[in-house]
């Protein structure tokens, strides 16, 4: 069987190593062998149960991936990607023939910390942007440091980028555990839903 293979994105700080470390608990990777490979070296660290590799470059993601998972080790590989690292390069290693016999690509999440996600994409758009268009599901965390008005503007800003993706809402990155356990997108029948609806049909049609 092919191991499920997920990306978390966003940029440094937006929460992507905490998102890890809580989504890991849910029902979704219950009993699921895990590995992460992490592209960038925040202050916070994966959780010790599990093995996570650091790459420096992007290039050594494909060998990493097809060492480790050889003989069908894991379940599931979650990638945590810098926001400022172009999407080609991703979209390039989930193309490479030797990489679609391993792995089914289970689409990507992305990380926003409102605080500075508005500023982000007005001046880094080029980067940001692509990595939220792509997203399967948005979680904007820190959503009760801002304003009303600047939450209103932010969401409606994110739902014009990406018109299909859920948009999950975080009151502080702190209760991140509790609200990804409580949360339907976190339980199997919703993201094999998902998968088949959005992700899986996108593949197909980009072969």
């Amino acid at each position: 069987m092919k191991c499920k293979l997920e990306i978390v994105t966003g940029f440094l700080g937006s929460g992507k190593t905490t998102f890890i470390n809580s989504y890991i608990k849910t029902d979704i990777c219950r009993n699921e062998r895990l590995l992460i490979i992490l592209l960038e070296m925040g202050n916070k660290k994966v959780d010790s149960s599990v093995k996570s590799i650091y790459l420096k470059e992007i290039d050594e993601l494909k060998d990493i991936i097809i060492k480790n998972n050889k003989n069908n080790v894991y379940n599931r590989i979650i990638i945590e990607v810098n926001g400022t690292m172009p999407l080609i390069k991703i979209g390039n290693l989930l193309r490479d023939k030797n990489i679609k016999k391993k792995i089914n690509f289970y689409g990507n999440y992305f990380l926003g910390n409102c605080e500075n996600l508005d500023v982000y994409i007005r001046n880094m758009g080029e980067l940001i942007i692509p990595f939220l268009q792509s997203s399967k599901l948005i979680l904007l965390n820190n959503i009760n440091k801002i304003d009303k008005e600047r939450k209103k503007t932010l969401i409606k800003t994110v739902e014009n980028i990406n018109l299909t993706a859920p948009i999950l809402l975080i009151d502080s990155i702190e209760r991140l555990d509790e609200d990804l356990q409580l949360n339907k997108y976190f339980k199997h029948a919703f993201i094999d839903k998902l998968f088949n609806k959005y992700i899986k049909k996108g593949v197909s049609n980009a072969n």
